[in-house]
Parts: C-alpha cells; sequence; structure tokens
C-alpha cells in the first residue's frame, strides 16, 4: 500500500538524517570530553612536583630520624626502618631528578640531589661505625650527616617555596583556559543544536512537501471521478434513501425481480458515498463490479456474460476506489455493446511475487496499436470517451493508481487487434506480502 510505502520511506529518510546529526554530536562531544579531560589532567599535573618535594622531604626526615634512634637504641627495629627509608629517599630522588627546571630551581634541585648522595654516604658510615662500636667516628659522621640534612631541608624549603609559586601561576593560567574551553563547548552544543534545528526543519520539508502534494493530487482526482461520476445534481444519500423506499415497496409487493435489481443499485450508489478518504479494498471493488454488472443485464435482458476466476487470498489488499468498475464500464462500452456474438467479460484475480495482478478481458472490438497508444496518451478524444459512461476516465484510473502506489507502472493495456478483444492489466504492489491487510 503506497502510504505504508511512503512512510517507511520517510521513516527511513528521517533515520538516517538522525544518525548522521547524533554521530556528529556525538563526535564533536568526544573532541571535547579528551580536550577537557587533557586540562584537567594539566591541572592536576600543576601540583605534583609540590607533592614530590613533600614526598622526598618525608623520606629524608625519616632517614634522619631512624639513624638518630639507631645510635641511641641500637635496636633491629631502627636499622630496617633506616634501611627502608634509605630507600624511599633514593626513589624519590630519582623521580625528582626527571623533573625538568631551569633557572634557580635547576641550580637549588641540582644541589639538592648532590648533597643528598654526600648525606647518604655518611649516614651509612654512621650507621657501619655504630654496628663496629667505634664511637669517635660514628660520632664525626653523624654530626656531619646532620650538619648536610639541615643544608638539603633549607634547599627543599626554598624549592618547595619557588616550585608552589610557579605553580601557582601555572594554575591560574590553566584555570583561564579550562574556563574559555567551557565556553567553546557551549558554544559548539548551541551551534551544533541550531544547525540540527535548521537542517532538520529544511529536511522534513523537502521530505513532507511532496508526500503532501501527492496526497493533494490524490484527493483532487478522487474528487473529480466522484463529481464526474455523479454528475446529477442529485443528493447522493437522497438517492440512496430513495432507493430504499423503492426496494422495500418491490418486496411488500413480491417483486423479487425489482427488489433485486434496486437492492444492487443501492449498493452501487452506497460503495460511492460511503467514505471520504478513496481507501477500500479490492473485495469491494469486485463486489461493485458485481452489483454493476448485475444492473447492466436488467438493463440489456441478461446478454452480458460475466466471470471470474479470482484468489481470495489477494482481495484483502487495500486499493484506491473506484478502480476496477470504470474498467470493465470502458469494455462494455466500447468492446462487447455492439458486437453480435456471446458478449463476455472475464475478470481474474492472482499473485505473481509481490504483486496482486488483476485482468479485465473482453471479447469484443478489440484495438489496434495506434488506438492504445492514444488512450494511454489521453488523445483517444474526452467527448467520444465519456459518451454514455460514468464519466471516471482510463487515465484517471491511472492517474490516480500512480499517485496512491507511487510507481509508473500500474496499468496494462493489450489487443491482438480488430474484433479480438482487450485485456487491461493492473498491477497492485503487494506490500504485505500476502498477509490480510
Amino acid at each position: 500500500m503506497n502510504k505504508k510505502r511512503e512512510s517507511l520511506s520517510v521513516q527511513k529518510k528521517l533515520t538516517s538524517f538522525f544518525f548522521l546529526t547524533s554521530v556528529l554530536v556525538i563526535i564533536v562531544n568526544i573532541i571535547m570530553f579528551i580536550n577537557i579531560n587533557d586540562a584537567i589532567e594539566s591541572v592536576n599535573r600543576v601540583y605534583y612536583t609540590n607533592f614530590l618535594i613533600n614526598e622526598a622531604k618525608d623520606a629524608l626526615d625519616t632517614v634522619q630520624k631512624s639513624m638518630t634512634e639507631y645510635l641511641n637504641t641500637k635496636s633491629t627495629y631502627a636499622i630496617e626502618e633506616y634501611f627502608d627509608a634509605e630507600q624511599q629517599y633514593k626513589d624519590r630522588l630519582a623521580e625528582l631528578e626527571t623533573l625538568s627546571s631551569g633557572g634557580d630551581l635547576g641550580v637549588i634541585q641540582s644541589n639538592i640531589l648532590k648533597l643528598s648522595d654526600t648525606y647518604l654516604s655518611y649516614t651509612s658510615r654512621t650507621i657501619q661505625a655504630k654496628r663496629g662500636r667505634v664511637v669517635e667516628k660514628y660520632r664525626q659522621s653523624y654530626d656531619t650527616a646532620e650538619e648536610i640534612y639541615g643544608y638539603i631541608n633549607s634547599y627543599f624549603n626554598t624549592l618547595n617555596n619557588e616550585r608552589f609559586k610557579q605553580n601557582t601561576r601555572n594554575y591560574t593560567g590553566l584555570m583561564g583556559s579550562f574556563r574559555s574551553l567551557e565556553y567553546i563547548v557551549i558554544t559548539v552544543l548551541v551551534i551544533m543544536s541550531v544547525f540540527n534545528m535548521v537542517v532538520t526543519g529544511l529536511f522534513t520539508k523537502n521530505i513532507m512537501d511532496p508526500v503532501r502534494e501527492r496526497q493533494i493530487m490524490m484527493e483532487t482526482h478522487l474528487k473529480d471521478a466522484e463529481l464526474k461520476y455523479l454528475q446529477a445534481q442529485i443528493n447522493p444519500h437522497f438517492l440512496f434513501n430513495t432507493l430504499n423506499a423503492g426496494a422495500q415497496l418491490a418486496m411488500l409487493e413480491s417483486a423479487d425481480r425489482t427488489y433485486d435489481y434496486i437492492q444492487n443499485m443501492a449498493a452501487f450508489f452506497r460503495y460511492r458515498i460511503k467514505g471520504a478518504d478513496g481507501d477500500t479494498t479490492l473485495a469491494q471493488e469486485i463486489g461493485l463490479v458485481d452489483n454493476y454488472i448485475y444492473i447492466l443485464n436488467v438493463r440489456f435482458s441478461g446478454e452480458i456474460h460475466f466471470e471470474k476466476d479470482v484468489d481470495e487470498s489477494c482481495t484483502s489488499v487495500v486499493v484506491p476506489g473506484m478502480i476496477l468498475q470504470p474498467i470493465v464500464e470502458n469494455s462494455v462500452n466500447y468492446g462487447v455493446r455492439n458486437i453480435d456474438m456471446e458478449k463476455l467479460i472475464k475478470l481474474s484475480v492472482c499473485r505473481e511475487d509481490n504483486t496482486i495482478v488483476v485482468r479485465i478481458s473482453d471479447n469484443g472490438a478489440g484495438m489496434t496499436a495506434e488506438r492504445i497508444e492514444e488512450v494511454m496518451s489521453g488523445n483517444a478524444g474526452e467527448e467520444e470517451i465519456m459518451k454514455d459512461s460514468n464519466g471516471v476516465g482510463l487515465l484517471n484510473v491511472i492517474s490516480r493508481m500512480r499517485l496512491y502506489y507511487g510507481t509508473e507502472n500500474v496499468l496494462k493495456m493489450e489487443s491482438e487487434g480488430k474484433d479480438k478483444g482487450t485485456t487491461v492489466t493492473l498491477f497492485i504492489p503487494d506490500i504485505n506480502g500476502g498477509d490480510d491487510v
């Protein structure tokens, strides 16, 4: 069904568009997220040098403290604590050495590293002398180590203060950059949102305009068909009610044939006034043809023979209204009406792949290839075609079906020539693939 097909097409386009815009927004957010993380990481690294200096200074204090405690107590715990503290201090110095420093900070850092090597050599001598009980030697080493410890502590304090000042300046600059990045992120997101809304509006307008235009054209063609069909200026409801009254009167008078005739007439007109949207089912279209053939046979004394071969599984498909009866009417008027032999009209319905094929054929006057071309192109002479018909021409049927299904291949007309009959084939897309609608 064309409406479902259009809906799926629009849905596919919108889904693709929103997928692409969503991917674009995600990519922009990822880039911004990476930049923000880098900025945060830079801020976190600012004070890392102060943290490392404090760690090294704490390790130095532990070395001095554990050495002094061992000299006083000579306990196993104290010597183990000294060795652990010595290793930690060496590790901190190795990390401190990796810091890039220039100017006065570089000189201070270099002095700390050199003095620390000297200091650790004296603490080691002090420990060894104490373990060897060389009192005079460990006291001299201890005094020298303690003096160097004071120098190193002083350098650490100076380095820490200078680093803190430098890091504070860096931190202020990074926070300014971070705030600028926040503004950039917000601006980019606002621009992306506005862009997305504008493009979405334009995109959906381009999608929906053809759909609305097609719907308007479909309604115009349908109303044109209905107006031409009901040319008499009679209220259709009044006509329908009048026919019903006539049917009841015929039933009361036991005029069965008259009753059936009027009932078929009422059903015929009921079909035309029952709905406003123009959608119906193939089964209802076939029922309308049955009513029409019955009415004609009353008029022409049953001389029109009508045969049907219908696959009932195809009849629930939804179709635009008034597409079969005009073709059958043309078969009567221009095919079998004026022939002397049996007047035969056949209607067949079958499924071929995903298409429901409806064939209406007659054994009448037939048509030349040139005449078929004239009819299909709309050059057959409107007055001649409209004469004694319901006013719904073949071109109207073709136009409405093309609009409804969104495809050009909806109808084919064939004839082997004069007096060899005509076959009109309708191709109805089976959107449901054989399932009931």
